[in-house]
């Protein structure tokens, strides 16, 4: 029984040493700037533009030490944002829809970064040329800002370069491919492939928010 108990005590100090050996974390709280986004963006062969703000949620600063010796360090940030977007297709319609986001960023310590965005909002469609209105005695008029209303997903992925961990120059770039989702849609569901290049602007001390970090060598 007691060579049990001491077996037992062995073994949970053992896997106490190696969880602690493998992941050390550390957290505070800092002050960070939201930055701003702007880009182009095309749906099919449309043209378009795209208006956003990240605001800071948290960041997590990771050491990987490989079995090599040699460490990797990256970033994982994460944002909430909100983003004003339009593209324009001939003859058929303009679309302007607002979304606000998640965006999951993770940098490497060259600069190179990829991130996923899922986002939800609303789309009005405004249609092009004419739009004609009949009522119940037969009179027609003319229907002003003609368009609809749709409830909008967005999900989207990319890569990009961070300007900012190698030359100390405030912005990144980027390009991401990015599918709408609009419903109802004709009681079905709407897809548009939008591909998105553009630029993360970081100004110092702009909507500055207090958000939790973590530090972590594994």
């Amino acid at each position: 029984m007691r060579f049990l108990k001491l077996y037992l005590v062995l073994l949970i100090s053992s896997c106490s040493i190696h969880c602690f050996s493998q992941s050390a974390d550390s957290v505070w709280v800092e002050k960070k700037s939201s930055n701003l986004s702007s880009s182009y963006i095309s749906s099919l062969i449309y043209p378009g533009a795209r208006l956003g703000v990240e605001l800071p949620v948290n960041t997590i600063y990771i050491s990987k030490i490989r079995k090599s010796g040699k460490t990797r360090v990256f970033t994982k940030d994460r944002f909430v944002t909100a983003n004003l977007s339009w593209y324009h297709h001939p003859a058929f319609h303009d679309n302007v829809y607002l979304s606000v986001g998640w965006t999951m960023r993770r940098t490497k310590s060259n600069g190179f970064m990829t991130e996923f965005s899922p986002e939800v909002g609303l789309s009005r469609t405004f249609l092009a040329g004419t739009t004609y209105r009949v009522d119940d005695n037969g009179n027609v008029s003319i229907k002003k800002r003609a368009g609809y209303y749709y409830t909008l997903f967005s999900v989207g992925g990319g890569i990009g370069y961070d300007f900012s961990i190698t030359q100390r120059k405030p912005f990144s770039i980027f390009s991401k491919f990015n599918v709408l989702m609009m419903f109802p849609y004709n009681s079905t569901i709407y897809l548009r492939p939008v591909v998105e290049i553009g630029l993360i602007y970081k100004p110092f001390g702009f909507l500055s928010l207090k958000v939790k970090s973590k530090s972590r060598t594994k």
